[in-house]
């Protein structure tokens, strides 16, 4: 192998070494889904109403050009009230909006 060879292969691992390291920080801070669902359930007022908070209806949507988790909880109470409907900033991580309950 020549030096030029050589050196574009170090260059090569640099780089990907340095993506695993950025996807590894990505994914602990921003697609953890323990993290989601802490502060959905604090944001609740950990309501015992709710049927399963662990396992709460959660997508990631595009609003207001920005990407969110969108999390629903199903209660007890759906009939009367409907279900918990919130939006959460995954950069933030906190509640940004949410609908109404009826």
């Amino acid at each position: 192998m020549t030096k030029k060879g050589k050196r574009r292969l170090l260059i090569f691992i640099c780089i990907l070494v340095v993506f695993f390291i950025g996807y590894s920080f990505v994914f602990r801070t921003f697609i953890d889904p323990d993290r989601y669902l802490e502060v959905a359930w604090e944001y609740t007022g950990q309501d015992p109403h709710i049927l399963d908070w662990q396992m709460p209806e959660a997508e990631l949507i595009w609003r207001d050009r920005r990407p969110l988790i969108h999390v629903v909880y199903h209660t007890d109470q759906d009939r009367e009230l409907g279900p918990y409907s919130f939006y959460i900033d995954p950069f933030k991580m906190e509640v940004v909006d949410e609908d109404p309950r009826r």
